[in-house]
């Protein structure tokens, strides 16, 4: 007997499944994929998204807490260990044979507790030492890796608003150098112009694009980086809410001048330092080497499957002490290389102290001639700039040539690009000194 199914039916159910087909065929998007965010960020405000987003502080914060849970690690095996053991022991139904008779091994089962004490070992003792040590060396590795993302940040802070303020210059030089074009073009139509002079003037114009479309290209780049820095997704957008005049504070500069330097609050001393005391904790560790070792044991046994005959004992304490008599010459060998790493550990922190010295007065140099060189670059553009108006202006009078143009234009391109560096130099010297002394 067949079974007709109505068509409408068939059509209804030939339309869902081409429905559930195309939904298919589509690409899966998760729900959880983040939609592009706009960010605002004042330099500070950057430096504090950093620390707390960006990889290297993240990595460096685990490493302390890596240290922390080794430091608990090493103070709990000085503490009191409990172990508790079950056994079964079943013969399966052998016998032993005693003086002509056989006697039936029978099964047995045995609870056993015991609690242990590490009562003196002095590795141990100093074993929790060391790792209290390299907790704080996990930490003044987390302050040089702020340092260092505090510095990364703001230098690509600093290129940034450089670049887009060399992008407003170039392109009122554009704007500039597009109207003379015309006027040019313009006066060679009518006949009094030269084409030579304009085709100058278009050669200028195309140089000065190229220049604006590589500088746009750099710009992408960096903010690029400073997405990496932050932390931000790919597609992120990124202000920046500081205008060029904001970073380079010059009454800034010169109080960071009169700022006094003391090595030992320097990260890198500070390191120096800790490194010194490992080096001494280890000597005492190759000395610990021909002390004794006691330690305290307790177990109480309870039968859970008797035999006929058990001589076991329910409560047993054992103090044990062991003390090392012949090594060969090793734990000696050991010592007098421990001594001599921390030679060299107090070797290291004395001529640190004279290269971080050495540094401050280089910095300080650096930070004056900075200065000296973004003043002298901040009247040179102002010249140049003024130079170049006048001379398109006489151009447009007809009292200059297209040569003096293209001049004027690449004097006021060099004057742009020197005051960019002198202001980055500027910047970089400020930062690299507040870094030693630990204010950046």
């Amino acid at each position: 007997m067949k079974t007709i199914i109505p068509s409408n039916r068939v059509k209804l159910f030939t339309l869902c499944l081409s429905g559930l087909l195309s939904l298919s065929s589509l690409p899966f998007t998760s729900q959880a994929e983040e939609t592009p965010q706009q960010w605002r960020f004042s330099l500070e405000e950057a430096v504090g998204h950093a620390l707390v987003h960006n990889t290297a502080m993240i990595k460096a914060d685990l490493a302390v807490r890596q240290a922390e849970a080794a430091k608990w690690a090493a103070i709990a095996n000085y503490l009191p260990q409990l172990n508790v053991n079950v056994n079964y022991n079943n013969f399966l139904g052998a016998s032993i044979e005693i003086f002509g008779m056989d006697i039936p091994m029978d099964p047995s089962s045995r609870l056993t507790l015991q609690a242990s004490q590490l009562i003196f070992n002095a590795n141990a003792i100093l074993g929790m030492q060391l790792s209290e040590l390299s907790r704080r060396m996990s930490e003044l590795g987390s302050n040089q890796s702020e340092l260092a993302v505090k510095q990364n940040v703001r230098s690509t802070y600093y290129s940034i608003l450089m670049m887009e303020n060399n992008r407003l210059l170039l392109k009122k030089n554009v704007e500039n150098m597009r109207s003379l074009a015309k006027a040019t073009r313009a006066k060679v139509e009518v006949g009094i112009g030269e084409q030579t002079e304009a085709d100058e003037i278009e050669i200028v114009l195309a140089n000065l694009e190229n220049t604006l479309k590589q500088t746009e290209r750099t710009i992408e780049l960096t903010y690029n980086s400073m997405r990496l820095l932050l932390g931000l997704n790919a597609e992120d957008g990124i202000e920046l809410s500081d205008r060029l005049q904001d970073v380079t504070d010059k009454q800034a500069m010169f109080a960071l001048l009169a700022a006094g330097f003391d090595p030992a609050e320097n990260v890198d001393m500070k390191a120096g330092q800790l490194n010194l005391e490992i080096n001494k904790k280890q000597v005492k560790s190759a000395i610990a080497g021909y002390l004794p070792t006691i330690s305290a044991v307790y177990q109480r046994n309870e039968i859970l499957l008797k035999t006929g005959f058990d001589p076991t004992t329910k409560n047993t304490l054992v103090l044990t002490a062991s003390m090392p008599l012949f090594c060969s010459g090793k734990t000696t060998a050991e010592l007098k290389k421990a001594q001599l790493a921390y030679e060299s550990a107090q070797e290291d922190l004395e001529l640190m102290q004279k290269q971080l010295l050495i540094q401050d007065k280089q910095l300080r140099f650096n930070l004056k001639s900075a200065l000296e060189s973004y003043e002298i670059q901040e009247r040179n553009i102002e010249v140049s700039k003024r130079m170049f108006d006048n001379v398109t202006k006489k151009f447009e009078q007809g009292l200059s040539s297209s040569l003096e143009v293209t001049n004027a234009s690449n004097n006021l391109l060099t004057a742009q690009s020197n005051y960019i560096q002198s202001a980055m130099s500027l910047l970089n010297a400020s930062d690299a000194l507040k870094k030693l002394l630990g204010t950046l």
